[in-house]
């Protein structure tokens, strides 16, 4: 056998063992989600209400299971909605799959919200996550879940 075709089996097998090793991770990962799904969670949010009442930030910590063999990360998007009409656009989050992370973001509030909670009102907003894992950059879209819906109310 020549050195070429020895280095092309070489470089063959290296590869498809590579790619055994990914497939059967995403296989245990995709288990591991249906196993673990209790273990996505979204920690009580705080609220900080800027002094016009325009804006408010909410932040809250979000756990994550460790899922399969390899590292990876999970890219989190995030729509908030009220009375089921979308409230602002998706924010999106990755974080390192296994560990906690506080997640911040901003919306502006309606004028009738603005007056609602001026006058001591409050307000409810639904918070919906697909939850989508991220192997070497690339998100897997096909892997995606949908969390189960919080409401949170707003003072």
């Amino acid at each position: 056998m020549g050195k070429k075709l020895t280095a092309f089996l070489i470089i063959f097998f290296v590869i498809l063992a590579a790619g055994g090793v990914i497939g059967v991770d995403i296989y245990m990962s995709y288990q591991d989600v249906q196993e673990n799904i209790d273990q996505f969670t979204v920690g009580a949010p705080t609220f900080d209400i800027s002094s016009d009442n325009t804006t408010i930030t909410v932040t809250a910590t979000v756990g994550t299971p460790k899922l399969g063999y390899i590292p990876k990360s999970i890219r989190l998007d995030i729509q908030l909605k009220k009375g089921g009409t979308e409230y602002g656009d998706i924010q999106q989050i990755t974080i390192k799959l296994g560990e906690s992370a506080p997640v911040e973001f901003v919306f502006v509030l309606t004028t009738d919200d603005v007056n609602n909670i001026g006058s001591g009102g409050t307000i409810t907003i639904t918070i919906e996550i697909s939850a989508i894992p991220v192997y070497f950059g690339i998100p897997l879209t096909f892997l995606t879940q949908d969390l189960p819906p919080q409401d949170i109310l707003i003072p």
